[in-house]
């Protein structure tokens, strides 16, 4: 890890690159739950502390799976059949 934070420029630790993980996982659509049993974690509780997610994340993952999606179309003004 010394060896790549010298070439980068900045210090680099085993937190860093698991938080990154943990994040850019659920940024790409993992599951939580998923992510909780791959960080080998007995409850949720843990994983939280790795991912702290903004914002825009949340709008997006609400945009994603709002379950008004199914309700009311995004652009057609039609109300889709269930």
């Amino acid at each position: 890890m010394e060896m790549y934070s010298k070439k980068l420029g900045f210090k680099v630790r085993p937190y860093d690159l698991r938080h990154n993980f943990a994040v850019m996982y659920l940024r790409g659509g993992g599951h939580a739950f998923g992510l909780q049993q791959m960080l080998g974690h007995s409850d949720l509780q843990m994983t939280k502390v790795y991912v702290h997610l903004v914002d825009a994340d949340l709008r997006s993952l609400h945009d994603t799976a709002s379950p008004l999606n199914k309700l009311v179309p995004k652009k057609s003004g039609r109300l889709k059949k269930l």
